[in-house]
């Protein structure tokens, strides 16, 4: 079971932190991580998968369901194995149509469950949306790094705004709509700096946005692409135990997928 404050995970300082990000239904790059992640687990480390893990974009094969179960499975009996809210997730939630490249995504998926589940894909799709929302939207280690799919919001006041995020609801929150839905642009470096004051971190990990593997914004964000990429595709280490300073500290702690 899993002692979380609100949608807020709290990592202690020993350990590592495998953290992965926007596996979009990719059966093949998932057990390459779940492979990792049993080499990995034990002595305080954890995993993070920092949402969008369904919903398959360019591949042949949309193995949505398969992940959603591995992740269900694993999140339900292993506490030190945490699942973020992602964007695509949170379509789900609150019944949002989603497009990419004029694909319909919504649509996908519900075939999946129908041929899945006949029969019983309506009371499965249930089931999913629940999980959902048992789902946190952030990490706070104690070495002071913060941890989202996306973001960050600049509407937060501070580290009770996030755990308490979805106590207004899922539909027309702001601040949880930027935590899974911005990209840079959206916000500035500023508006990064800003953010990380207001939750007393020094440096921010993200997925959401596609990267040749791993990319800095400024020195405060990193963004890391592990399956849906722009040309690598990369995972993090994060030591519980080091002092991170900035962004630049936690690149040197990235791993690429072979």
């Amino acid at each position: 079971m899993h002692n979380y404050r609100g949608s807020l995970v709290e990592l202690s300082g020993k350990g590592h932190v495998l953290i992965i990000t926007d596996i979009h239904g990719n059966w093949s790059d998932f057990n390459k991580f779940i492979n990792i992640w049993d080499d990995f687990k034990g002595n305080n480390n954890h995993l993070v998968i920092t949402g969008d893990f369904i919903h398959s974009m360019g591949l042949v094969e949309d193995k949505s369901i398969e992940v959603l179960e591995q992740i269900q499975y694993q999140f339900e009996s292993d506490q030190n194995f945490h699942v973020l809210l992602g964007n695509h997730e949170w379509s789900l939630i609150s019944s949002v149509v989603l497009f990419k490249n004029r694909e319909n995504l919504s649509f996908k998926f519900e075939n999946l469950l129908k041929k899945r589940f006949p029969g019983s894909w309506k009371e499965k799709l249930e089931i999913y949306i629940k999980f959902f929302k048992k789902l946190p939207v952030a990490v706070k280690t104690n070495n002071k790094v913060f941890i989202s799919h996306s973001g960050p919001s600049k509407n937060i006041k501070s580290i009770e705004d996030i755990i308490n995020i979805s106590d207004s609801g899922y539909v027309e929150n702001k601040i949880l709509e930027e935590f899974l839905w911005n990209r840079y642009g959206d916000y500035n470096l500023t508006d990064i700096d800003n953010f990380l004051k207001k939750v007393d971190c020094r440096a921010m990990v993200v997925g959401h946005t596609p990267v040749d593997g791993a990319k800095l914004v400024g020195k405060k964000q990193l963004i890391i692409s592990s399956s849906y990429t722009g040309g690598s595709k990369a995972y993090l280490i994060l030591d519980l135990e080091k002092k991170i300073n900035d962004a630049t500290d936690l690149m040197k702690m990235v791993k690429f997928l072979d």
